[in-house]
C-alpha cells in the first residue's frame, strides 16, 4: 500500500492526465509535483501495476488510454462530494482493509482515512465469521474518531450502515436494513433480493472514551462465477453494474452524512429513516449471542433510540444491544 504521499502524487498524475487527452510530458508532470523525471517514471509504472494504460510517446509525454474499473483512491477521489474522507490509500487485493485501517491508526492516521480493495484475502464478518471478497466488490474501511461515550458506540453500525443504504440508493438500488449490520437489496415489490452489503465495526477504547472506531464495509457488485448464496449484486441494477470506484464513492458520501447527523442530534436523527428500511420489523425472530445461544425470541416491533432491536416475545417486550438474528419461518 502506497504511503499518503505517493498515493496523493499519483493522484496528481492520474488527475493530470485524464485532463490532457492528447498527453503530458514528464517535464510538466515532474515540475508540476515538485519531483525528478525519474520519479514520475516510477509512480507511471506504479500506475501500470494498477491497471492503467499509459502510453509513452516520444514527443509528446504519456497518455492515458485506460482507466481500470477498480475502487482506486485515484478513481474515487475526483467522485466524492464529502469532503469527510482523505487520505484514500489501496486500491488493490490485500489481506483485509479492516486490518489495513486498524494499522494506520494505531500509527495516528488521521480520522477520515480511508483502506480501499478491489479484493480480500482475508476477509471477516461479525462473530469472526470469513467474509468472501472476490474481485468484482468494494471494500473500505474507514477510519473514524468519534467524540462520544463508549455507552453509544452501539449506534454506529446502524448509522454506517443507513449511510451505506443511502449510497446505494443514489445509484438506483431499492435497500432495507438488517438489524445490525446487514444492507439488503429489495426487489420492485419490496421483498428481499438477499445481502448486497455487510458492516464490521472494530474500535479501540481508551477510558470512557472510543480512541479510534474503524468501519469497514463490503459492496457486492459483481457476481464472481455463479455468486455467494443469499447475495444480491448491483449488477441486477436497470443499467447494470454501476463502476466500482462510483460504488465506492457513493457509499462514502453516503456513510459521511449519516455520521454527521449522528454527531449532531444522536441516533434519534437517523432512526425515523433507519425504521422505514427496517426488514425486521413485523417478524418473528430469534436473536443469539455469540456461542449461538438463543437470548431473545420473538416478534421485532422496531429500534430504539439506543440503536437496540425491541422484541415482544413470551417473557415480554425486550431491547437487545447485540447478537445474531435468525428470521422464523
Amino acid at each position: 500500500m502506497p504511503t499518503p504521499s505517493s498515493a496523493g502524487r499519483r493522484a496528481r498524475i492520474v488527475s493530470a492526465l485524464a485532463g490532457a487527452p492528447k498527453g503530458v510530458s514528464g517535464e510538466d508532470l515532474a515540475v508540476g509535483d515538485g519531483i525528478s523525471r525519474a520519479a514520475v517514471a516510477k509512480h507511471i509504472a506504479a500506475l501500470r501495476d494498477l491497471g492503467y494504460a499509459i502510453e509513452a510517446e516520444p514527443g509528446r509525454g504519456y497518455r492515458l488510454l485506460e482507466a481500470p474499473d477498480a475502487p482506486l483512491p485515484y478513481e474515487v477521489a475526483p467522485l466524492l462530494s464529502s469532503h469527510a474522507w482523505g487520505p484514500l490509500l489501496g486500491g488493490c487485493v490485500t489481506g483485509s482493509t479492516n486490518e489495513d485501517a486498524r494499522g494506520l491508526a494505531r500509527k495516528g492516521a488521521p480520522a477520515g482515512t480511508v483502506v480501499l480493495a478491489s479484493a480480500q484475502t482475508c476477509g471477516r464478518g461479525r462473530l469472526g465469521r470469513a467474509w468472501d471478497s472476490p474481485a468484482g466488490g468494494v471494500y473500505l474501511s474507514m477510519l473514524l474518531r468519534p467524540d462520544i461515550p463508549t455507552a453509544e458506540a452501539g449506534t454506529l453500525p446502524l448509522a454506517v450502515g443507513l449511510g451505506v443504504a443511502l449510497g446505494l440508493e443514489s445509484l438506483g438500488a431499492r435497500t432495507g436494513l438488517k438489524w445490525p449490520n446487514d444492507v439488503w437489496m429489495l426487489d420492485e415489490a419490496g421483498g428481499s433480493a438477499g445481502k448486497v452489503a455487510g458492516v464490521l465495526l472494530e474500535s479501540m477504547i481508551e477510558g470512557e472514551q472510543l480512541a479510534w472506531v474503524v468501519a469497514g464495509v463490503g459492496v457486492d457488485v459483481r457476481a464472481s462465477g455463479a455468486g455467494t448464496p443469499g447475495a444480491a449484486y448491483l449488477e441486477s441494477l436497470p443499467g447494470g453494474a454501476p463502476a466500482l470506484a462510483a460504488v465506492a464513492a457513493a457509499v462514502l458520501d453516503g456513510v459521511a452524512v449519516t455520521l454527521k447527523r449522528l454527531a449532531a442530534g444522536g441516533f434519534a436523527a437517523l432512526l425515523g429513516e433507519w425504521a422505514r428500511r427496517s426488514v425486521l420489523t413485523g417478524k418473528d425472530i430469534t436473536v443469539s449471542d455469540a456461542a449461538e445461544r438463543a437470548i431473545a425470541t420473538g416478534r421485532v416491533t422496531g429500534v430504539d433510540e439506543s440503536g437496540r432491536l425491541v422484541v415482544d416475545g413470551v417473557d415480554g417486550v425486550r431491547a437487545i444491544a447485540a447478537g445474531d438474528v435468525t428470521l422464523r419461518v
